[in-house]
C-alpha cells in the first residue's frame, strides 16, 4: 500500500499518528487508501483521465498550514460546504512544521468528514514556497486533476467561488478581452500600440525587435504600430451588450490567434476579490471602513458592514459584476486557481529564489505572462480573508525584505513593476471598488444584510400599482426575502434611480413596458440580476406557496432565467416598504 502511494520520485517518510496504528508511510497520505485495503490504483490511464475531463475535471485545493488551527478548520468547513454541485473537489492539506495538536486534528479531518479522496502532506520546511510545491506535486499526482487552487488557510470560501473561477479560467477570450488588452497596452493613450508598448505589456522589456516582428502581420498601413481597426476588423449586425452599450464585434479569427501577443488564447491562472488582497481589495481601504491597523499587524483589511457575513460580501460581488474579467499582470497569492496545463508549461513555484516564501506568486505570474499565458481577476467572485498570522510580524517583514531583494535581482529589467502596473490600472477592478463602496454604505448595506435574497418591483409612473403588490403587505414577515418597490418612467417622479445605482437586488420585477426596458438594461449590465415580467399578473416568484430553495443558490443566467425564477425565489419574504 505504501509503495502504491509513492510519488514517481523518491520521497521522505514521516511518522504519522492517526486513528489507525502508527505506521511509516510516504509523506502523501491518501484517506481513501487508509480506509480501503483494496481498490483501483491512484494512477489512471490517460484514456480514463481524458474521459473524466470531458465532464469537467477535478479541482485540487492546496491549503498550506503552519498552525493557526481554528482558522484552518473554519476554512475547511466553508470549503466543503460551498463547493457542492457539479464541481469535483479534492483537498490537499500541507502541514508544514505544525505543532502536535494541529497535526493530530488535521490529519484526521477528512476521514471524520467521510472525504476519502483528500490528501495530507507532512513537511518540515517552515517555508510557504517549498511546502506549496509539495502540495502541487501531490495534487498533480492524480491525472483527472485539471486545475489546482492555492488557498490560504485563513480564508472563508463563499458559495460558488470555485465554479466562478473555473468558468473564467477555461473560457476562451472574447472581443471585449481584446479591447481591454489593447487599452492596457496603450499606456500613453494615443490609440496606438507600439512594439515597445507590446513588449512591456507581455513583460519582455527591451525586446522591441521581437515584438515588432509579431505586430507586422497586423500592421496594415506599415507605420510600425497597431491601431484598433487593425487588430479588430469589425463584424456587422452585432446586438448591444454590456453596461456601456457595446454594439461592435471583431471579425472571426482562429482560436490560436494571439493578435500579436495582445490576446493569449488561454489563461494560466485567475484570482478573486477580497476584503484584504492588495489591488484585489474591495472597496478600497479607507479610515472609515478599515479595521485598526494594529489589530491585524499592519495589514489594510476592510471591515464588513454591520450584519454582513462572508456570504453577504460574496453576493454583493456577484450582483455588482458586469460579466467581464479583469486583465492582470499579477495575482494576490491568498487565492489563485491555476490550470494544470499552465503548471506543466511554466513549472512550480521558484523555491530556490524564494525559499522563505513571499514573492513566489508574483514570480510565477511573471513567468506565465512571459511564456504567452494570460492572467485575470474575476470580479464576480469574493472570498473573505481573515488575515490571521502564522508567523510573527518581525519574521514576516524579514521574509518580505529578502523576497523583494531577490525579485530585483532576478527580474532586473522591471518586469514585476510592469506586471503590478497592469493590475493597478485595471478599469474593471476600479469599477468593482466603486460599486462596492456604494454597496458597503447606507441603506444598500442594510438591504444586503436584511435577507439572503432581494427583489425590486418597478411600478409604472402614472399607473395604479398592481393589486398583487398592494396586497403583498398582508403576507407575513420573514427574513428570507427583502422586497422594495419604486416608480419608474414618470416625468416628474422617478424613485428607482437611486435603487439602481449599485445593484443590491437579485431580481428586478417589471409591471409595464417602461419597467421592462429598465429591468432588461440592468440585467444586461449585471448578468446575475434576473428580470421577471410581472406586468400581467402577480409573478409566481412572489407566491408564498412557491417551492422553496436554498438561500445561497445564485440566480440563473440566460434565456431561461425568467422562466426558472419562480423556482429560484425563496418562498417567504418580508416587505421593506408596505
Amino acid at each position: 500500500q505504501a509503495r502504491r502511494l509513492g510519488r514517481r520520485r523518491p520521497v521522505r517518510t514521516e511518522l504519522v499518528k492517526g486513528g489507525f496504528a502508527t505506521m511509516r508511510l510516504p509523506c502523501i497520505l491518501t484517506i481513501a487508501a487508509l480506509l480501503r485495503a483494496s481498490g483501483q490504483p491512484r494512477n489512471a490511464t490517460t484514456a480514463q483521465a481524458r474521459r473524466r475531463l470531458q465532464g469537467g475535471g477535478v479541482t485540487a485545493v492546496v491549503i498550506t498550514v503552519h498552525n493557526a488551527l481554528a482558522s484552518t478548520i473554519d476554512c475547511l468547513e466553508a470549503l466543503v460546504a460551498t463547493a457542492r454541485g457539479s464541481v469535483r473537489l479534492k483537498v490537499v492539506l500541507v502541514l508544514d512544521n505544525c505543532d502536535g495538536p494541529t497535526t493530530a486534528s488535521l490529519t484526521t479531518w477528512s476521514r471524520r468528514r467521510g472525504r476519502q479522496d483528500d490528501v495530507v502532506v507532512l513537511t518540515n520546511h517552515s517555508s510557504y514556497s517549498l511546502a506549496a510545491n509539495e502540495g502541487l506535486r501531490a495534487a498533480l499526482h492524480a491525472e483527472d486533476v485539471d486545475a489546482v487552487a492555492l488557498l490560504n488557510s485563513d480564508t472563508v470560501p463563499s458559495t460558488g467561488w470555485l465554479h466562478g473561477l473555473r468558468r473564467v479560467l477555461f473560457s476562451p477570450p472574447t472581443d471585449d478581452d481584446l479591447a481591454d488588452a489593447f487599452a492596457a497596452a496603450d499606456v500613453d493613450e494615443n490609440e496606438m500600440v507600439t512594439a515597445t508598448e507590446l513588449a512591456n505589456y507581455r513583460l519582455h522589456p527591451g525586446e522591441d525587435a521581437e515584438f515588432f516582428e509579431k505586430l507586422k502581420p497586423y500592421d496594415k498601413n506599415g507605420d510600425g504600430a497597431l491601431t484598433w481597426p487593425e487588430v479588430c476588423p469589425e463584424a456587422t449586425d452585432v446586438p448591444v451588450r454590456g453596461c456601456d452599450d457595446r454594439d461592435w464585434a471583431c471579425a472571426p479569427r482562429s482560436q490560436d490567434d494571439d493578435v500579436a501577443g495582445l490576446l493569449p488564447p488561454r489563461l494560466a491562472a485567475v484570482g478573486a476579490l477580497s476584503n484584504a488582497a492588495s489591488y484585489q481589495t474591495v472597496p478600497w481601504p479607507t479610515p472609515r471602513n478599515r479595521r485598526e491597523r494594529r489589530a491585524v499587524r499592519g495589514w489594510n483589511v476592510v471591515a464588513l458592514p454591520a450584519g454582513w457575513t462572508p456570504e453577504t460580501a460574496a453576493r454583493a460581488a456577484r450582483l455588482g459584476a458586469t460579466g467581464r474579467r479583469a486583465d492582470a499582470g499579477l495575482l494576490n497569492g491568498f487565492c489563485m486557481l491555476l490550470s494544470r496545463d499552465a503548471i506543466d508549461a511554466v513549472g512550480l513555484l521558484d523555491e530556490a529564489t524564494y525559499p522563505g516564501g513571499y514573492g513566489e506568486e508574483n514570480d510565477w505570474a511573471v513567468r506565465a505572462r512571459r511564456a504567452g499565458w494570460g492572467l485575470a481577476v474575476v470580479p464576480g467572485v469574493h472570498l473573505f480573508h481573515a488575515k490571521t498570522q502564522s508567523y510573527s510580524i518581525e519574521r514576516r517583514q524579514e521574509l518580505k525584505l529578502i523576497a523583494r531583494e531577490n525579485s530585483r535581482a532576478k527580474w532586473s529589467h522591471g518586469e514585476v513593476g510592469l506586471a503590478e502596473r497592469l493590475l493597478k490600472r485595471s478599469p474593471h477592478l476600479s469599477l468593482a471598488r466603486h460599486v462596492a463602496e456604494l454597496q458597503y454604505t447606507g441603506w444598500r448595506a442594510k438591504a444586503l444584510a436584511a435577507a439572503p435574497t432581494a427583489a425590486l418591483v418597478l411600478v409604472e409612473g402614472g399607473a395604479q400599482p398592481p393589486d398583487w403588490l398592494q396586497n403583498a403587505a398582508a403576507v407575513r414577515r420573514n427574513a428570507r426575502l427583502f422586497v422594495r418597490s419604486c416608480v419608474v418612467g414618470a416625468v416628474d417622479v422617478d424613485t428607482c434611480a437611486d435603487y439602481l445605482v449599485a445593484p443590491v437586488f437579485d431580481y428586478v420585477v417589471s409591471t409595464g413596458p417602461k419597467g421592462k426596458t429598465t429591468a432588461e438594461a440592468i440585467n444586461r449590465c449585471h448578468p446575475n440580476v434576473v428580470h421577471v415580467d410581472g406586468s400581467r399578473q402577480r409573478p409566481s416568484v412572489l407566491d408564498v406557496h412557491a417551492p422553496r430553495v436554498a438561500a445561497s443558490q445564485a440566480p440563473r443566467r440566460g434565456a431561461a432565467a425568467a422562466a426558472a425564477a419562480a423556482m429560484d425565489f425563496p418562498a417567504l419574504y418580508h416587505m421593506a416598504n408596505p
